[in-house]
């Protein structure tokens, strides 16, 4: 058997090896013990217990002796719904000798049971009775056994409790046996009825548990302690414990304080033991310090603190939380907590270094008015703040003087550097042109001779740049041998610096090409036996390859042709082509040239080479063609150079023969005849010179195959269509020959019943409505016959007689029924009545739907039996059946006898009955009747089984008895209270849950319900009691407590980041604190990208809270427009973001907060940068500083020999003209004639003012610009 004990904080009781299940096993209790225990099944014997019980099931014996006189009750209590029944037995009765037992329940209740002190019974019998019996009186020194017997299937645990004012006897509670408190060992855990704690350092120990027998006994004289691993050994007293065993922080341990009587060894006391649980709990500490900083700066000190509080341990011999530390080196500490000591922790402290403060950038302030100052250091993390009140490493300066940078490190440690701003020396520049003559798109430019032109400025230096960015940045990217450069038309940026300042001029390079000459060709192939004409896209200055100078040519051999184009003094480079042959495409048509009944015929074309295409006569397109006359068929193939070739075939007209379809029939006895298939070919055709095939299958017909019937003149076949295939010498036709059988009819016979029934008849029916004969001579379709014998029947349809058909009918004897049985019965009970016949075989059908036999019939009237035979004869016998009058006993469901109601009325008015008919009550289980025990409405008050019976006043009459049973309930709710959970963050609220009773009074809070939900701000205790629904209060309130702790917060908010930049959002640090963010990770801080919605909750190990944040991305200033004034530049701009602007026309290279420039050159592209101050994201443009010239004087020196519109005229919807001061268009300026050189129609113009007008559209803010004035022209020449 399966025992299991659950011990409670302390649980007292003795027990012997032997199976507990048996009274001669029996657990003897001593002082007064509470009990839990899971009987399972019963011990070695099925005892017979007597009372009110009977039998064993799921049961345990308990033996107990009275030490201090008075009253016994107990409760015990079923962890689940089940019956648990009981009995006591004594006083001093022996396992042997029991007697009847002087308490018995064994109500059938799946609920609490036991003794009280207010029921009056000492016994409930079995079912719906009172589960609580007398409490008992009982004097010092009887023994009593007590029997529990678990009667349901299930097994459930049990609480049993002892009350009253006697006491069991024990030596734990004798003060001369135990004149000392025992002493448990460990500490107390979590709630009054948690084992004692041991702690050890981990989860698992070696630990010797005879260390702790000393101080548990405290100086008791005759007690042992003794250990075990498990309940169910302590239990037992079995596998002790005597060594040092490894234990561990899951297992429940416990030990056993036994008793040795020294005066009587055969005592019963010796078999008390006092049993407890313990456990260990791991109380290994870590220890951790926390540094306020890990670098020293200079003459400053570092606090170190402890995670712990107290048992602290320094390396330099404090035992305090925190120390203060001057010098670097590394700090080690130890915690210990009494039980368990720390691993060392341990934290370095280094000393700041100086981090080399730096600043460069360009300390001379030229044309430019700022200059970019950089601070760098050593380390990671350091801070800068310049003298100007900026920050960050890098300022922007636009005076000369000296500027200092305060450098702080992350350990705030701070270093200072400063450097003087000077001004320099600015170079005079101006831009300058270079023309050349090329044959191509390139030209070789000596670019230093330009050098006079660009500047005058003493003591200067010039560098080349094919970038403006290069030669603003004077970078290495110079043109490596300007005396000798290759370029195209293009814009040359010089770099012209002094000893301390640059400005950069802009040399234009024009270059005048003469132009390739393109080849026209008619085709590029010469069709076989044709020719290709090509033809130059000039009208003159041609040379080609064969000598001509013609505008075209034409060839008819196949080559590569060239081309050459003289204009003025260069010639071009020559263009050339190259001409193909086409081979013969040998053309040819297959199909069949001959038409039959099908009037049409396909024609198939093919040709060599690929991507040929076909056109016929009778104007189809592609290789095949479908006909459907006789004639000449021509088709023209294309080749994919665009020849053509023609071939052509003839068609002519078939014989095709006359034929229609035909039949043949048979007669036949079967399905099927033989037929001679070619007797039909006359009625098929008279076409001359023709012959004829067979075939099942049409397709096989249309085909011509050799699929054909074998043998036509004796061809087998039903019902079927036969295909003919009719051929001439070049054409056929397929006709159908239809084959149909003539079978004979073969009638059958149809029998209502194959017996003639006892005095009944048979009808035999034909399958043939007419053309009958039958055996008896009649002719109709039915006969009715009443003799058994031989029928015969023959069918004819007039042209043929079937075989005959024929059937046996045979007949069936008297069965005689009868019907025996009581046909009188009393209401409510029943009477049998049993049918028999003759012969084997028979079924039985009553008429009230019984089948077989016996019929027990309840209720009156007549019945009929229906016999059916095994030849399917039915025949019947009925008899009447009365019934004497019904009693129906109807109680109404009573009340209970509770606090608030002790005696109630019985109620059966509604019963049913005969007049003159008596009334008797009875009662059992403890019911007593007060008054009316012979009437409907007896009074009672007590809890029991009531019986009623009436007796009908006739003689024999019917009788009817029903019981109730009555239920006192005068038991006190348990009241009990939980919540979901009992520690809870500030702020948040619980619900706490009350259960055990109707109706509630809270302590400090209002409402009667079962349900408070409360929101403690403090930790707080909240206690309930209540009253049943049988009007009882709880005599002992329940209690919960709510523990609070801090509410979480965080140091999450929005931020604001440039695309594709990254920045990081912190939650903020707190106790215990564990993060879960909406992008999965877990740390305080996640790096983000992407604008966006992020949350994060935060857990504190009890609760959580969720906080959000939104990342914007940094919206760049939007440029307007650019505006130059020479030689100012003004950048508007739309700023929509929360930071002011900063603005750059030099690509970053320097800033400033201003978007006005001053001093910018003349007609130069400038990359315009415009962002929010310090951010990395910018908004990018380029801009052209366009400045009409008001003067020209091309006279060669390098000096406004020509106004160059090159970059002017790229922009959208450029128009320009330059006029003569009559109005008339002197030059027409496009992206392909950019440059004006002050003359017309390549004659130079005499020295005058011209007028000019520009139109273009704004790059930036889309809007038309136009411009107009004046340009003098001094034409030297």
């Amino acid at each position: 058997m399966i025992r299991k004990l659950l011990l409670l904080f302390l649980f007292i009781f003795c027990t012997s090896l032997s199976a507990q299940e048996d009274c001669s096993s029996a657990i003897t209790v001593c002082g007064n013990s509470n009990i839990n225990y899971t009987p399972s099944g019963i011990g070695n014997i099925n005892e017979d217990v007597g009372g009110c019980l009977s039998g064993e099931h799921h049961s345990v014996w308990y033996k107990f002796t009275i030490a201090t006189s008075g009253t016994l009750t107990f409760n015990l209590v079923p962890t689940g719904p089940v019956d648990y029944d009981w009995a006591i037995y004594g006083p001093n009765a022996s396992c042997n000798n029991l007697g009847s037992p002087i308490r018995c329940n064994a109500s059938g209740a799946l609920t609490s049971t036991g003794m009280n002190m207010t029921n009056n019974n000492t016994m409930s019998a079995g079912g719906n009775t009172d589960p609580y019996c007398r409490y008992m009186d009982v004097l010092a020194g009887q023994t009593y056994y007590l029997y529990l017997d678990n009667w349901s299937a299930t097994v459930y645990t049990f609480n049993l409790t002892w009350g009253g004012t006697a006491t069991f006897v024990s030596p734990f509670n004798n003060s001369a046996a135990a004149p000392n408190p025992f002493i448990p060992p460990g500490t107390p855990g979590a709630n009054a009825n948690s084992p004692r704690e041991i702690g050890i350092c981990g989860t698992t120990a070696l630990f010797d548990f005879s260390t702790l027998s000393t101080g548990i006994l405290n100086g008791n004289p005759n007690f042992t302690v003794t250990y075990f691993n498990n309940a169910n050994n302590a239990a037992a007293g079995t596998n002790p414990i005597t060594a040092p065993a490894n234990v561990n922080t899951t297992t429940t341990y416990y030990y056993n304080i036994n008793y040795h009587d020294p005066n009587s060894s055969g005592s019963t006391i010796n078999a008390c033991k006092q049993t407890n649980a313990i456990v260990f709990k791991n109380k290994s500490l870590t220890a951790a310090i926390t540094p306020s900083a890990t670098v020293l700066c200079s003459g400053g000190s570092i606090t170190l603190t402890s995670n712990n509080t107290t048992g602290n341990t320094w390396s330099t011999g404090d035992t305090t939380p925190t120390i203060t530390v001057t010098t670097p080196g590394t700090y080690t500490l130890t915690s210990t907590n009494g039980v368990c000591t720390s691993s060392p922790a341990s934290v370095t402290i280094t000393q700041d270094t100086d981090p080399s403060v730096d600043i460069t950038g360009n300390l001379v302030l030229c044309e430019s008015t700022a200059s970019q100052l950089t601070a760098s250091s050593n380390g990671t993390g350091n801070t800068y703040t310049w003298s100007t009140g900026a920050t960050g490493n890098t300022i922007s300066v636009t005076t000369p003087g000296t500027y200092t940078v305060t450098v702080k490190t992350p350990a705030n440690c701070q270093y200072t550097k400063s450097v003087t701003v000077t001004q320099g020396v600015v170079p005079v520049v101006q831009n300058s042109s270079l023309s050349q003559c090329s044959i191509s798109a390139t030209a070789v430019f000596d670019l230093t001779s330009a050098q006079p032109n660009i500047s005058t400025t003493a003591n200067v230096s010039f560098d080349y740049y094919v970038n403006q960015a290069d030669a603003l940045a004077g970078n290495l990217n110079t043109i490596a041998t300007p005396a000798a450069y290759s370029s195209g038309n293009a814009t040359v940026y010089v770099r012209v610096k002094s000893g301390t300042c640059f400005k950069i001029a802009q040399l234009q390079l024009n270059i005048t090409q003469s132009i390739t000459p393109t080849i026209t060709a008619s085709s590029p192939t010469i069709c076989y036996g044709g020719n290709v004409v090509l033809t130059s896209s000039m009208t003159t200055g041609n040379t080609w390859s064969t000598g001509a100078t013609t505008p075209s040519i034409t060839i008819t051999t196949p080559g590569t042709y060239t081309l050459t184009n003289t204009s003025g003094t260069c010639t071009s480079t020559p263009a050339s082509t190259t001409i193909t042959q086409e081979n013969n495409p040998n053309v040819e048509i297959t199909g069949n040239l001959l038409l039959c009944e099908p009037t049409s015929t396909q024609l198939t074309a093919s040709s060599i080479g690929t991507g040929n295409t076909y056109t016929w006569s009778t104007g189809a397109t592609g290789n095949i063609v479908s006909v459907t006359a006789p004639g000449t068929y021509t088709v023209t193939v294309k080749t994919p150079a665009n020849c053509e070739y023609t071939k052509s075939v003839t068609v002519t007209q078939g014989v095709v023969p006359t034929i229609q379809n035909s039949s043949l029939s048979q007669c036949s006895n079967a399905a099927t005849a033989v037929f001679d298939l070619t007797s039909a070919q006359p009625n098929i055709s008279t076409t001359a010179n023709i012959s004829f095939d067979y075939y099942v299958n049409q397709a096989d017909a249309l085909a011509g195959n050799l699929n054909i019937i074998p043998n036509p003149t004796t061809y087998t076949s039903g019902n079927a269509t036969v295909y003919v295939r009719v051929k001439s010498s070049t054409c056929f036709k397929v006709s159908q020959l239809q084959l149909s059988v003539t079978q004979f009819p073969v009638p059958t016979i149809t029998a209502s019943s194959a017996t003639i029934c006892y005095g009944g008849s048979v009808t035999l029916t034909s399958s043939n409505a007419t053309g009958n004969t039958w055996s008896t001579g009649a002719t109709t379709p039915s006969i009715t016959i009443t003799t058994p014998g031989t029928y015969t029947l023959t069918g004819s349809n007039g042209l043929c007689s079937s075989t005959p058909a024929s059937v046996t009918i045979v007949s069936e004897t008297n069965p005689n029924i009868n019907i025996s049985g009581n046909l009188t019965f009393c209401q409510g009970s029943s009477t049998t009545l049993n049918a028999s016949a003759q012969g084997t075989g028979n079924t039985f059908v009553w008429s009230n739907g019984v089948n077989g036999a016996v019929n027990t019939v309840t209720v009156p009237g007549i019945y009929t039996v229906t016999i059916t035979t095994p030849s399917g004869c039915q025949y019947q016998k009925s008899v009447t059946v009365v019934m004497d009058a019904a009693i129906i006993v109807n109680i109404a469901p009573p009340a209970q006898i509770t606090c608030t109601n002790s005696q109630i009325t019985l109620n059966a008015t509604a019963s049913i009955y005969q007049p003159g008919s008596t009334f008797s009550w009875a009662a059992s289980n403890g019911g007593v009747i007060v008054s009316g025990a012979n009437t409907l409405t007896p009074t009672v008050n007590n809890g029991g089984t009531y019986t009623l019976t009436i007796t009908s006043a006739t003689p024999f009459g019917c009788s009817s008895q029903t019981s109730v049973t009555v239920i006192k309930n005068t038991t006190p709710p348990t009241i009990s209270v939980s919540a979901p959970k009992l520690t809870i963050c500030l702020g948040e609220s619980v619900l706490l849950t009350a259960t055990g009773a109707a109706t509630y009074a809270w302590t400090g809070l209002t409402g009667t319900g079962n349900t408070q939900n409360v929101s403690p701000t403090i930790t707080t205790t909240y206690t309930v009691t209540g009253t049943g629904a049988n009007g009882c209060s709880a005599q002992t309130p329940a209690t919960i407590t709510i523990k609070v702790v801090p509410e979480i917060v965080s140091t999450l908010h929005d931020i604001e980041i440039c695309k594709g930049d990254k920045s990081i959002l912190d939650a903020g640090a707190g106790p215990s604190y564990t993060y879960l963010w909406s992008t999965g990770a877990t740390t305080r801080t996640i790096n983000v990208e992407l604008a966006g919605t992020y949350s994060v909750t935060i857990s504190n190990g009890i609760c959580s809270k969720t906080f959000t944040a939104t990342v914007n991305y940094i919206v760049t200033p939007e440029i307007l427009s650019i505006v130059y004034k020479d030689p100012t530049l003004t950048i508007n701009i739309k700023n929509s973001g929360n930071l002011p602007a900063e603005y750059s026309i030099d690509g970053g290279i320097t800033w400033q907060s201003s978007n006005v420039f001053t001093n910018v050159m003349r007609n130069t592209q400038y990359p315009i940068k415009v962002r929010n101050t310090g951010a990395l994201c910018e908004t990018n443009s380029t801009y052209y500083t366009f400045f009409m010239s008001n003067v020209i004087t091309p006279n060669s020196d390098g000096k406004n020999d020509v106004i160059n519109f090159s970059e002017i005229s790229k922009y959208g919807n450029f128009q320009g003209s330059i006029f003569d001061k009559y109005g008339k268009e002197i030059f027409k300026i496009s992206t392909k004639t950019p440059i004006w050189n002050g003359r017309y129609l390549d004659n130079p113009l005499p020295s005058d003012t011209y007028w000019y007008r520009l139109f273009w559209e704004d790059r930036i803010s889309k809007k038309p610009v136009e411009i107009s004035g004046w340009v003098l022209l001094k034409n030297r020449d």
